[in-house]
């Protein structure tokens, strides 16, 4: 049987200023249309919490150092929806 899972979590994540400040145009023309620091948040977030990255493994934030985002590992995730496919 194939089902889809739906799951939702909250993190809070801390970002040095360093890592808003690097987001401008120039960066935006090579990497992603981040406008915000929500908009960065939201990224990095995701790809610290989905995809197991790290700062340093990001596009566009290489050259800094993975310290200065930090991540409150204690969080859960909750069953929002599941449905038989």
């Amino acid at each position: 049987m194939k089902f889809t899972v739906t799951l939702t979590t909250e993190v809070e994540i801390d970002l040095d200023q360093k890592v808003i400040d690097q987001v401008d145009d120039e960066w935006r023309s090579m990497f992603y249309n981040l406008h915000t620091p929500e908009d960065i948040a939201e990224h990095i977030g995701f790809n610290l919490v989905v995809n197991n990255a790290s700062l340093t493994m990001l596009d566009g934030w290489a050259d800094l150092s993975d310290d200065m985002v930090r991540v409150n590992n204690d969080f859960d995730w909750e069953v929002e929806v599941v449905k038989k496919d």
